[in-house]
Protein backbone atom coordinates (compact mmCIF):
# COMPACT_ATOMS: atom_id res chain seq x y z
CA UNK A 1 0.00 0.00 0.00
CA UNK A 2 1.50 2.95 -0.87
CA UNK A 3 1.29 6.15 1.06
CA UNK A 4 -1.67 8.97 0.51
CA UNK A 5 -0.37 11.95 -1.58
CA UNK A 6 -2.02 15.08 -1.06
CA UNK A 7 -1.83 17.32 -4.51
CA UNK A 8 -0.62 20.62 -4.33
CA UNK A 9 -3.72 23.21 -4.65
CA UNK A 10 -2.01 25.10 -7.34
CA UNK A 11 -2.73 25.20 -10.83
CA UNK A 12 -0.55 22.89 -12.59
CA UNK A 13 0.57 24.70 -16.43
CA UNK A 14 -0.41 22.89 -19.64
CA UNK A 15 2.15 21.11 -21.26
CA UNK A 16 0.74 20.23 -24.53
CA UNK A 17 -1.77 22.26 -25.89
CA UNK A 18 -1.51 24.98 -28.27
CA UNK A 19 -2.14 28.20 -26.37
CA UNK A 20 -5.12 30.06 -28.20
CA UNK A 21 -5.97 33.76 -27.94
CA UNK A 22 -8.72 33.95 -25.43
CA UNK A 23 -11.91 34.65 -26.80
CA UNK A 24 -14.56 33.35 -24.57
CA UNK A 25 -14.52 33.97 -20.73
CA UNK A 26 -12.89 32.68 -18.30
CA UNK A 27 -14.27 28.81 -16.76
CA UNK A 28 -15.12 30.09 -13.22
CA UNK A 29 -13.56 27.77 -9.79
CA UNK A 30 -15.65 24.74 -9.76
CA UNK A 31 -17.34 24.07 -6.81
CA UNK A 32 -16.14 20.16 -6.04
CA UNK A 33 -18.24 19.11 -2.86
CA UNK A 34 -16.79 16.38 -0.72
CA UNK A 35 -16.37 14.03 2.11
CA UNK A 36 -14.36 15.44 5.00
CA UNK A 37 -10.92 14.12 5.25
CA UNK A 38 -10.56 13.20 8.45
CA UNK A 39 -13.89 10.58 8.83
CA UNK A 40 -13.80 9.54 5.09
CA UNK A 41 -10.11 9.59 3.43
CA UNK A 42 -10.61 7.63 0.45
CA UNK A 43 -13.38 9.93 -0.48
CA UNK A 44 -11.72 13.22 0.44
CA UNK A 45 -8.30 11.42 -1.58
CA UNK A 46 -10.05 10.68 -5.00
CA UNK A 47 -11.86 13.92 -4.83
CA UNK A 48 -8.50 15.52 -4.68
CA UNK A 49 -6.76 13.05 -7.64
CA UNK A 50 -9.29 13.95 -9.80
CA UNK A 51 -9.22 17.85 -8.74
CA UNK A 52 -5.67 17.62 -9.87
CA UNK A 53 -5.89 15.90 -13.07
CA UNK A 54 -8.75 18.63 -14.25
CA UNK A 55 -6.34 21.84 -12.84
CA UNK A 56 -4.16 20.33 -15.82
CA UNK A 57 -6.62 21.24 -18.25
CA UNK A 58 -6.51 24.60 -16.82
CA UNK A 59 -9.71 23.67 -14.68
CA UNK A 60 -9.56 25.86 -11.27
CA UNK A 61 -11.09 23.33 -8.88
CA UNK A 62 -12.04 24.35 -5.22
CA UNK A 63 -12.25 21.10 -3.16
CA UNK A 64 -15.62 21.77 -0.43
CA UNK A 65 -15.40 18.92 2.17
CA UNK A 66 -18.58 19.44 4.51
CA UNK A 67 -19.35 16.95 7.13
CA UNK A 68 -21.41 14.35 6.74
CA UNK A 69 -24.02 13.90 7.09
CA UNK A 70 -25.28 17.48 7.33
CA UNK A 71 -24.67 19.32 5.93
CA UNK A 72 -23.33 17.58 3.17
CA UNK A 73 -26.17 15.57 2.26
CA UNK A 74 -28.41 18.09 2.15
CA UNK A 75 -26.24 19.77 -0.29
CA UNK A 76 -25.91 16.99 -2.66
CA UNK A 77 -29.16 15.27 -2.23
CA UNK A 78 -32.05 17.79 -0.93
CA UNK A 79 -30.58 21.40 -2.49
CA UNK A 80 -28.58 19.93 -5.71
CA UNK A 81 -25.58 22.48 -4.51
CA UNK A 82 -22.48 21.76 -6.03
CA UNK A 83 -20.87 22.00 -9.20
CA UNK A 84 -19.59 18.71 -8.57
CA UNK A 85 -20.26 15.84 -5.65
CA UNK A 86 -17.91 12.89 -4.98
CA UNK A 87 -20.68 10.45 -5.36
CA UNK A 88 -20.24 7.38 -3.50
CA UNK A 89 -23.28 5.17 -3.83
CA UNK A 90 -23.19 1.47 -1.53
CA UNK A 91 -24.20 -2.02 -3.11
CA UNK A 92 -27.54 -3.89 -1.91
CA UNK A 93 -29.22 -6.74 -3.36
CA UNK A 94 -32.60 -4.05 -3.86
CA UNK A 95 -30.23 -2.39 -6.10
CA UNK A 96 -29.36 -5.02 -8.62
CA UNK A 97 -32.44 -4.57 -10.40
CA UNK A 98 -31.57 -1.96 -12.76
CA UNK A 99 -33.93 0.29 -12.11
CA UNK A 100 -32.15 2.59 -9.61
CA UNK A 101 -28.53 2.82 -11.34
CA UNK A 102 -30.13 3.58 -14.78
CA UNK A 103 -33.79 5.49 -14.46
CA UNK A 104 -34.23 6.67 -10.93
CA UNK A 105 -30.65 8.54 -11.31
CA UNK A 106 -31.30 10.35 -14.28
CA UNK A 107 -35.27 10.27 -15.34
CA UNK A 108 -36.19 14.31 -15.54
CA UNK A 109 -38.60 13.85 -12.99
CA UNK A 110 -36.61 13.07 -10.55
CA UNK A 111 -34.72 16.12 -11.49
CA UNK A 112 -35.92 18.45 -9.02
CA UNK A 113 -34.34 19.08 -5.37
CA UNK A 114 -35.08 16.46 -3.43
CA UNK A 115 -34.96 13.77 -6.22
CA UNK A 116 -32.32 11.14 -7.00
CA UNK A 117 -31.78 13.10 -10.27
CA UNK A 118 -29.15 15.21 -8.01
CA UNK A 119 -27.35 16.35 -11.69
CA UNK A 120 -30.90 17.45 -12.94
CA UNK A 121 -29.47 15.27 -16.47
CA UNK A 122 -32.62 15.81 -19.15
CA UNK A 123 -33.35 13.64 -21.87
CA UNK A 124 -36.06 13.21 -23.84
CA UNK A 125 -34.68 10.21 -25.47
CA UNK A 126 -33.39 8.31 -22.35
CA UNK A 127 -37.10 9.10 -20.53
CA UNK A 128 -38.59 7.34 -23.43
CA UNK A 129 -36.08 4.44 -22.72
CA UNK A 130 -36.75 4.19 -19.16
CA UNK A 131 -40.48 4.22 -19.42
CA UNK A 132 -40.16 1.35 -22.08
CA UNK A 133 -38.19 -0.59 -20.31
CA UNK A 134 -40.69 -0.39 -17.42
CA UNK A 135 -43.21 -2.12 -19.47
CA UNK A 136 -40.77 -5.61 -20.19
CA UNK A 137 -41.28 -8.26 -17.55
CA UNK A 138 -39.68 -10.50 -20.00
CA UNK A 139 -35.71 -9.94 -18.54
CA UNK A 140 -33.90 -10.59 -21.75
CA UNK A 141 -36.38 -8.20 -23.24
CA UNK A 142 -36.06 -5.85 -21.06
CA UNK A 143 -31.88 -6.22 -20.51
CA UNK A 144 -31.78 -5.60 -24.61
CA UNK A 145 -32.93 -1.83 -23.69
CA UNK A 146 -31.19 -1.58 -20.35
CA UNK A 147 -28.01 -1.98 -22.20
CA UNK A 148 -29.16 0.75 -24.67
CA UNK A 149 -29.42 2.94 -22.11
CA UNK A 150 -26.35 2.31 -20.16
CA UNK A 151 -24.56 3.17 -23.70
CA UNK A 152 -26.68 5.83 -23.89
CA UNK A 153 -25.57 7.39 -20.56
CA UNK A 154 -21.59 6.57 -21.53
CA UNK A 155 -22.46 9.07 -24.56
CA UNK A 156 -23.96 11.77 -22.42
CA UNK A 157 -21.36 11.36 -19.00
CA UNK A 158 -23.86 13.33 -16.80
CA UNK A 159 -21.04 12.09 -14.17
CA UNK A 160 -17.39 10.35 -14.06
CA UNK A 161 -17.32 7.01 -13.17
CA UNK A 162 -14.55 6.27 -10.71
CA UNK A 163 -14.98 2.82 -9.85
CA UNK A 164 -16.72 -0.22 -8.06
CA UNK A 165 -15.04 -1.07 -4.79
CA UNK A 166 -14.56 -4.17 -2.98
CA UNK A 167 -15.74 -2.96 0.69
CA UNK A 168 -13.70 -5.31 3.57
CA UNK A 169 -15.54 -5.40 7.17
CA UNK A 170 -14.90 -7.46 10.18
CA UNK A 171 -15.84 -9.44 13.22
CA UNK A 172 -14.36 -10.10 16.04
CA UNK A 173 -14.78 -13.84 16.36
CA UNK A 174 -13.96 -13.77 20.46
CA UNK A 175 -17.14 -12.13 21.01
CA UNK A 176 -19.73 -13.11 18.07
CA UNK A 177 -20.05 -15.99 15.55
CA UNK A 178 -21.42 -16.05 12.27
CA UNK A 179 -22.81 -18.77 10.81
CA UNK A 180 -23.85 -19.75 7.27
CA UNK A 181 -22.82 -16.01 5.63
CA UNK A 182 -24.56 -15.12 2.82
CA UNK A 183 -22.11 -13.37 -0.12
CA UNK A 184 -24.43 -10.01 -0.65
CA UNK A 185 -23.58 -6.73 -2.25
CA UNK A 186 -23.87 -5.41 0.78
CA UNK A 187 -21.71 -7.90 2.84
CA UNK A 188 -22.15 -8.10 7.12
CA UNK A 189 -25.04 -5.07 6.74
CA UNK A 190 -27.19 -7.59 4.88
CA UNK A 191 -30.73 -8.40 6.79
CA UNK A 192 -29.44 -11.66 6.09
CA UNK A 193 -26.20 -11.54 8.04
CA UNK A 194 -27.51 -9.37 10.66
CA UNK A 195 -29.88 -11.85 11.37
CA UNK A 196 -27.54 -14.42 11.66
CA UNK A 197 -24.96 -13.05 14.56
CA UNK A 198 -25.07 -14.41 17.69
CA UNK A 199 -22.76 -13.40 20.87
CA UNK A 200 -20.44 -15.95 22.35
CA UNK A 201 -20.49 -14.57 25.88
CA UNK A 202 -23.67 -14.42 26.92
CA UNK A 203 -24.55 -10.22 26.08
CA UNK A 204 -27.92 -9.92 24.95
CA UNK A 205 -26.56 -7.37 21.90
CA UNK A 206 -23.96 -7.48 19.35
CA UNK A 207 -21.94 -4.21 19.13
CA UNK A 208 -21.73 -2.84 15.23
CA UNK A 209 -19.84 -0.33 15.04
CA UNK A 210 -20.76 2.49 12.74
CA UNK A 211 -19.94 6.17 11.23
CA UNK A 212 -23.08 7.23 9.91
CA UNK A 213 -25.93 7.72 11.87
CA UNK A 214 -30.03 7.68 11.48
CA UNK A 215 -30.61 10.91 9.79
CA UNK A 216 -34.78 10.62 9.89
CA UNK A 217 -36.45 7.60 11.56
CA UNK A 218 -39.66 9.71 9.31
CA UNK A 219 -40.17 7.02 5.53
CA UNK A 220 -41.47 10.18 4.46
CA UNK A 221 -38.33 12.35 4.65
CA UNK A 222 -35.21 9.43 5.33
CA UNK A 223 -32.87 9.88 2.30
CA UNK A 224 -30.21 7.17 2.07
CA UNK A 225 -30.06 3.60 1.31
CA UNK A 226 -28.36 3.06 4.96
CA UNK A 227 -31.39 4.45 6.49
CA UNK A 228 -33.75 2.53 4.71
CA UNK A 229 -31.39 -0.43 5.79
CA UNK A 230 -32.33 0.29 9.11
CA UNK A 231 -35.79 1.19 8.66
CA UNK A 232 -35.92 -2.20 6.97
CA UNK A 233 -35.48 -3.83 10.45
CA UNK A 234 -37.76 -2.31 12.38
CA UNK A 235 -40.85 -2.27 9.66
CA UNK A 236 -41.10 -4.89 7.25
CA UNK A 237 -41.88 -5.05 3.90
CA UNK A 238 -44.09 -7.24 1.38
CA UNK A 239 -40.05 -8.86 -0.22
CA UNK A 240 -36.83 -8.63 0.53
CA UNK A 241 -34.27 -8.97 -2.12
CA UNK A 242 -32.12 -11.63 -1.50
CA UNK A 243 -28.11 -11.75 -2.07
CA UNK A 244 -28.54 -12.98 -5.54
CA UNK A 245 -31.51 -10.72 -6.37
CA UNK A 246 -34.42 -12.92 -6.73
CA UNK A 247 -36.80 -11.07 -4.38
CA UNK A 248 -38.03 -13.48 -1.39
CA UNK A 249 -41.40 -13.42 0.39
CA UNK A 250 -41.44 -11.64 3.73
CA UNK A 251 -44.39 -9.97 4.92
CA UNK A 252 -46.23 -11.67 1.65
CA UNK A 253 -47.46 -15.05 1.87
CA UNK A 254 -48.03 -14.95 -2.02
CA UNK A 255 -48.02 -12.64 -5.25
CA UNK A 256 -49.79 -13.21 -8.23
CA UNK A 257 -49.23 -10.76 -11.23
CA UNK A 258 -52.91 -10.83 -12.79
CA UNK A 259 -51.34 -8.87 -16.09
CA UNK A 260 -48.86 -5.95 -16.76
CA UNK A 261 -50.49 -3.53 -14.20
CA UNK A 262 -52.27 -5.68 -11.64
CA UNK A 263 -50.30 -7.40 -9.17
CA UNK A 264 -52.81 -9.24 -6.11
CA UNK A 265 -50.63 -9.79 -2.89
CA UNK A 266 -51.93 -12.08 -0.13
CA UNK A 267 -50.42 -11.05 3.60
CA UNK A 268 -48.55 -13.44 6.15
CA UNK A 269 -50.85 -14.17 8.95
CA UNK A 270 -50.15 -13.76 12.65
CA UNK A 271 -48.03 -10.31 12.26
CA UNK A 272 -48.27 -8.10 14.72
CA UNK A 273 -46.98 -4.13 15.34
CA UNK A 274 -45.10 -3.60 18.44
CA UNK A 275 -47.89 -2.35 20.52
CA UNK A 276 -49.96 -5.25 19.89
CA UNK A 277 -52.30 -4.67 17.24
CA UNK A 278 -52.31 -6.87 14.12
CA UNK A 279 -50.61 -6.39 10.85
CA UNK A 280 -53.58 -6.22 8.55
CA UNK A 281 -53.92 -5.62 4.47
CA UNK A 282 -55.48 -2.51 4.80
CA UNK A 283 -52.00 -1.21 6.77
CA UNK A 284 -49.95 -2.04 4.38
CA UNK A 285 -52.39 -0.67 0.94
CA UNK A 286 -52.47 2.29 3.67
CA UNK A 287 -48.63 2.68 3.71
CA UNK A 288 -48.42 2.68 0.05
CA UNK A 289 -51.37 5.39 -0.67
CA UNK A 290 -49.77 7.09 2.18
CA UNK A 291 -46.30 7.64 1.15
CA UNK A 292 -47.30 8.77 -2.61
CA UNK A 293 -49.97 11.06 -1.57
CA UNK A 294 -47.46 12.62 0.81
CA UNK A 295 -44.61 12.63 -1.63
CA UNK A 296 -42.32 10.21 0.20
CA UNK A 297 -38.59 11.63 -0.70
CA UNK A 298 -36.87 8.21 -1.18
CA UNK A 299 -39.74 6.34 -2.51
CA UNK A 300 -40.85 8.64 -5.23
CA UNK A 301 -39.66 6.69 -8.47
CA UNK A 302 -40.42 3.59 -6.84
CA UNK A 303 -44.37 4.90 -6.74
CA UNK A 304 -44.71 7.17 -9.86
CA UNK A 305 -46.29 3.94 -11.59
CA UNK A 306 -48.59 2.81 -8.53
CA UNK A 307 -52.31 4.20 -9.06
CA UNK A 308 -53.95 2.82 -5.99
CA UNK A 309 -53.35 -0.28 -3.38
CA UNK A 310 -56.60 -1.73 -2.08
CA UNK A 311 -57.39 -4.02 0.56
CA UNK A 312 -59.48 -7.18 0.55
CA UNK A 313 -59.70 -9.42 3.11
CA UNK A 314 -55.96 -10.50 3.71
CA UNK A 315 -55.13 -9.32 -0.17
CA UNK A 316 -54.06 -6.13 -1.03
CA UNK A 317 -54.55 -5.13 -5.17
CA UNK A 318 -51.82 -3.19 -6.32
CA UNK A 319 -53.00 -1.02 -9.45
CA UNK A 320 -49.83 0.30 -11.70
CA UNK A 321 -51.30 2.92 -14.43
CA UNK A 322 -48.82 1.02 -16.47
CA UNK A 323 -47.00 -1.76 -16.80
CA UNK A 324 -43.80 -1.56 -14.32
CA UNK A 325 -41.12 -4.27 -13.90
CA UNK A 326 -39.17 -3.13 -11.24
CA UNK A 327 -42.61 -2.99 -9.18
CA UNK A 328 -42.04 -6.43 -7.33
CA UNK A 329 -38.45 -6.06 -6.22
CA UNK A 330 -38.00 -1.93 -5.99
CA UNK A 331 -41.93 -1.60 -4.53
CA UNK A 332 -42.79 -4.64 -2.84
CA UNK A 333 -39.20 -4.84 -1.58
CA UNK A 334 -38.76 -1.21 -0.44
CA UNK A 335 -42.07 -0.29 1.22
CA UNK A 336 -42.34 -0.32 5.19
CA UNK A 337 -45.72 -2.03 6.09
CA UNK A 338 -46.72 1.74 8.60
CA UNK A 339 -49.39 0.93 11.23
CA UNK A 340 -52.24 2.76 9.61
CA UNK A 341 -53.59 3.56 13.59
CA UNK A 342 -50.94 5.86 14.19
CA UNK A 343 -50.43 7.65 10.60
CA UNK A 344 -53.54 8.25 9.73
CA UNK A 345 -54.21 10.93 12.68
CA UNK A 346 -50.62 11.38 13.41
CA UNK A 347 -50.65 15.72 12.82
CA UNK A 348 -53.78 15.63 15.26
CA UNK A 349 -52.00 13.13 17.77
CA UNK A 350 -48.32 14.53 17.37
CA UNK A 351 -49.30 17.56 17.12
CA UNK A 352 -47.27 18.76 13.75
CA UNK A 353 -48.23 20.27 11.13
CA UNK A 354 -47.51 18.28 8.76
CA UNK A 355 -46.49 14.23 8.77
CA UNK A 356 -43.00 15.04 7.64
CA UNK A 357 -42.57 16.74 11.02
CA UNK A 358 -42.97 14.05 13.10
CA UNK A 359 -39.85 12.55 14.37
CA UNK A 360 -41.12 8.74 14.72
CA UNK A 361 -38.89 8.48 17.94
CA UNK A 362 -41.66 6.04 19.93
CA UNK A 363 -41.19 4.03 16.31
CA UNK A 364 -44.34 0.85 16.31
CA UNK A 365 -43.20 -1.16 13.51
CA UNK A 366 -43.54 -4.70 12.92
CA UNK A 367 -39.79 -5.95 11.70
CA UNK A 368 -37.49 -8.90 13.12
CA UNK A 369 -36.76 -5.95 15.65
CA UNK A 370 -37.86 -3.08 18.04
CA UNK A 371 -35.80 0.76 18.67
CA UNK A 372 -35.68 0.40 21.94
CA UNK A 373 -33.62 4.17 22.24
CA UNK A 374 -31.77 6.20 19.64
CA UNK A 375 -29.04 8.14 21.19
CA UNK A 376 -28.58 10.66 18.10
CA UNK A 377 -25.08 10.37 17.02
CA UNK A 378 -24.00 7.68 19.66
CA UNK A 379 -26.58 4.66 19.95
CA UNK A 380 -29.16 3.36 18.18
CA UNK A 381 -30.39 0.44 20.14
CA UNK A 382 -32.52 -2.26 18.12
CA UNK A 383 -34.00 -4.90 20.22
CA UNK A 384 -34.97 -8.37 19.23
CA UNK A 385 -38.68 -8.91 18.04
CA UNK A 386 -38.77 -12.50 19.75
CA UNK A 387 -42.31 -13.36 17.92
CA UNK A 388 -41.12 -12.12 14.61
CA UNK A 389 -41.29 -15.08 12.02
CA UNK A 390 -37.48 -14.91 11.26
CA UNK A 391 -36.66 -15.24 15.31
CA UNK A 392 -33.69 -13.15 15.09
CA UNK A 393 -31.07 -14.80 17.84
CA UNK A 394 -29.81 -11.19 19.65
CA UNK A 395 -30.43 -7.66 20.28
CA UNK A 396 -28.83 -5.02 18.27
CA UNK A 397 -26.15 -1.73 19.13
CA UNK A 398 -25.15 0.20 16.87
CA UNK A 399 -22.35 2.22 17.82
CA UNK A 400 -21.47 5.79 15.99
CA UNK A 401 -17.75 6.57 15.63
CA UNK A 402 -16.27 9.83 14.42
CA UNK A 403 -14.08 8.36 12.37
CA UNK A 404 -13.36 4.65 10.01
CA UNK A 405 -10.10 4.12 12.01
CA UNK A 406 -11.45 4.86 15.73
CA UNK A 407 -13.56 2.08 14.68
CA UNK A 408 -11.24 -0.50 14.09
CA UNK A 409 -9.51 0.44 16.91
CA UNK A 410 -12.83 -0.43 18.79
CA UNK A 411 -12.63 -3.28 16.69
CA UNK A 412 -8.79 -4.64 17.65
CA UNK A 413 -9.38 -4.14 21.38
CA UNK A 414 -12.95 -6.16 21.24
CA UNK A 415 -15.00 -3.25 22.29
CA UNK A 416 -16.78 -3.66 19.65
CA UNK A 417 -18.18 -6.92 17.72
CA UNK A 418 -18.54 -6.14 14.01
CA UNK A 419 -17.49 -3.43 11.62
CA UNK A 420 -20.46 -2.01 9.43
CA UNK A 421 -18.03 0.23 7.93
CA UNK A 422 -15.67 -0.73 5.52
CA UNK A 423 -12.34 -0.85 6.69
CA UNK A 424 -9.69 1.73 5.00
CA UNK A 425 -7.01 -0.18 3.07
CA UNK A 426 -4.21 0.76 5.77
CA UNK A 427 -6.55 -1.18 8.72
CA UNK A 428 -7.36 -4.00 6.34
CA UNK A 429 -3.24 -5.16 5.90
CA UNK A 430 -2.94 -4.49 9.80
CA UNK A 431 -6.00 -6.87 10.28
CA UNK A 432 -4.81 -9.56 8.27
CA UNK A 433 -3.04 -11.02 10.70
CA UNK A 434 -5.28 -11.04 13.59
CA UNK A 435 -6.19 -14.32 14.01
CA UNK A 436 -9.56 -13.32 16.32
CA UNK A 437 -10.23 -10.99 13.38
CA UNK A 438 -12.42 -11.91 10.57
CA UNK A 439 -12.25 -10.30 7.50
CA UNK A 440 -15.29 -10.57 4.95
CA UNK A 441 -14.31 -8.64 1.62
CA UNK A 442 -17.53 -7.98 -0.91
CA UNK A 443 -17.58 -7.20 -3.91
CA UNK A 444 -20.37 -4.17 -4.04
CA UNK A 445 -22.73 -3.16 -6.88
CA UNK A 446 -22.34 0.70 -5.87
CA UNK A 447 -19.81 2.70 -7.25
CA UNK A 448 -17.65 5.74 -7.08
CA UNK A 449 -18.09 9.40 -9.28
CA UNK A 450 -17.70 12.60 -9.84
CA UNK A 451 -21.43 13.52 -10.29
CA UNK A 452 -22.25 16.78 -12.57
CA UNK A 453 -24.37 19.37 -11.60
CA UNK A 454 -25.76 19.94 -15.56
CA UNK A 455 -27.48 23.49 -14.82
CA UNK A 456 -23.84 25.32 -14.26
CA UNK A 457 -22.51 26.38 -17.22
CA UNK A 458 -19.29 24.09 -17.23
CA UNK A 459 -21.09 21.21 -17.13
CA UNK A 460 -24.08 22.11 -19.46
CA UNK A 461 -21.52 21.19 -21.86
CA UNK A 462 -21.69 17.43 -23.57
CA UNK A 463 -18.40 18.33 -24.61
CA UNK A 464 -16.66 19.30 -21.16
CA UNK A 465 -17.88 15.97 -19.79
CA UNK A 466 -17.28 13.67 -22.60
CA UNK A 467 -13.60 15.32 -22.07
CA UNK A 468 -13.30 15.09 -18.33
CA UNK A 469 -13.77 11.05 -18.54
CA UNK A 470 -10.69 10.49 -20.12
CA UNK A 471 -9.62 13.05 -16.99
CA UNK A 472 -9.87 11.01 -14.27
CA UNK A 473 -7.12 8.54 -13.04
CA UNK A 474 -8.42 5.10 -11.89
CA UNK A 475 -5.44 3.39 -11.85
CA UNK A 476 -3.72 5.55 -9.54
CA UNK A 477 -6.73 6.27 -7.43
CA UNK A 478 -7.90 2.64 -7.22
CA UNK A 479 -4.10 1.14 -6.35
CA UNK A 480 -3.26 4.73 -4.12
CA UNK A 481 -6.11 5.42 -2.16
CA UNK A 482 -8.21 2.40 -2.62
CA UNK A 483 -5.32 -0.18 -1.69
CA UNK A 484 -6.41 -2.10 -5.00
CA UNK A 485 -9.55 -3.07 -3.89
CA UNK A 486 -11.82 -1.65 -6.49
CA UNK A 487 -12.37 -2.12 -10.03
CA UNK A 488 -13.19 0.82 -12.97
CA UNK A 489 -16.29 0.24 -14.65
CA UNK A 490 -17.68 2.28 -17.56
CA UNK A 491 -21.36 2.10 -16.60
CA UNK A 492 -23.21 2.99 -13.38
CA UNK A 493 -24.65 -0.82 -13.52
CA UNK A 494 -20.83 -2.20 -12.37
CA UNK A 495 -19.27 -5.31 -14.03
CA UNK A 496 -20.13 -7.53 -11.03
CA UNK A 497 -23.94 -7.01 -11.46
CA UNK A 498 -23.09 -10.05 -14.50
CA UNK A 499 -27.19 -9.87 -15.89
CA UNK A 500 -27.68 -6.19 -16.11
CA UNK A 501 -23.91 -5.05 -17.39
CA UNK A 502 -23.38 -3.69 -20.40
CA UNK A 503 -20.33 -6.10 -20.81
CA UNK A 504 -19.56 -4.34 -24.53
CA UNK A 505 -18.74 -1.13 -23.06
CA UNK A 506 -15.18 0.35 -22.44
CA UNK A 507 -13.87 2.42 -19.30
CA UNK A 508 -12.68 5.64 -21.12
CA UNK A 509 -8.60 5.91 -21.19
CA UNK A 510 -7.22 8.24 -18.79
CA UNK A 511 -4.79 10.50 -21.74
CA UNK A 512 -5.17 14.33 -20.95
CA UNK A 513 -4.07 14.87 -24.07
CA UNK A 514 -7.10 13.54 -25.62
CA UNK A 515 -9.12 15.45 -23.01
CA UNK A 516 -7.82 18.79 -24.80
CA UNK A 517 -8.24 17.28 -28.03
CA UNK A 518 -11.92 17.25 -27.19
CA UNK A 519 -11.76 20.81 -25.70
CA UNK A 520 -10.61 22.05 -28.43
CA UNK A 521 -12.58 20.66 -30.93
CA UNK A 522 -15.78 22.76 -29.21
CA UNK A 523 -14.61 25.71 -28.99
CA UNK A 524 -12.94 26.13 -25.74
CA UNK A 525 -9.36 27.90 -25.65
CA UNK A 526 -6.45 28.87 -23.25
CA UNK A 527 -4.98 31.51 -22.25
CA UNK A 528 -1.47 32.82 -21.76
CA UNK A 529 -1.71 31.15 -18.03
CA UNK A 530 -3.17 27.63 -19.24
CA UNK A 531 -6.23 28.74 -17.90
CA UNK A 532 -9.53 27.36 -19.80
CA UNK A 533 -11.74 29.57 -21.04
CA UNK A 534 -15.83 29.25 -23.00
CA UNK A 535 -16.06 29.53 -26.86
CA UNK A 536 -16.91 32.89 -28.02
Amino acid sequence: MKKWISFCAGVTALAGPTIAAAEGKAVPPIDFLTWPAAKYQHYYETSNYIAEAWRKLGIPVQLNAQPFPAPMLGMWYTDHKFDVVMSVLSGSPARLDPEFFTATQFWSTNSAPGGMNVGSFRSEKFDAMSAEQRKLYDPEKRRVLINEMQAFIQGEQPEGLIASVQNTTAINTDNVQLDGYQNSPDGIRSVWNLLRLKPKKGQAAVKLGWTIDQASWNPLTFKTLEELDRLGLVYDRMVVTAPNGKPEMWAAEKIDVVNDTTIDVSLKAGMKFSDGKPVTAADAAFSFNYLKQNDAIYFKSVLADLKEAVADGDKIRFTLNKANASFISQGLGQIPIMPKHIWDTVTKDKGVAKPQDYKNIDLIGSGAYKLKYWKEGQEIYLERNASHFMKPPADLLMIQFGSAEVLAASLRKGEIDVSLQPLVPTVISEFADQKNLRLIKTQSNGHMSARYNLKTELFSHKAVRQALAHAIPYKMIIEEVLGGDATPTPSPIVPANTFWSNTNLKVPEYDLDKARGILKAAGFTWDSKGMLRFPE
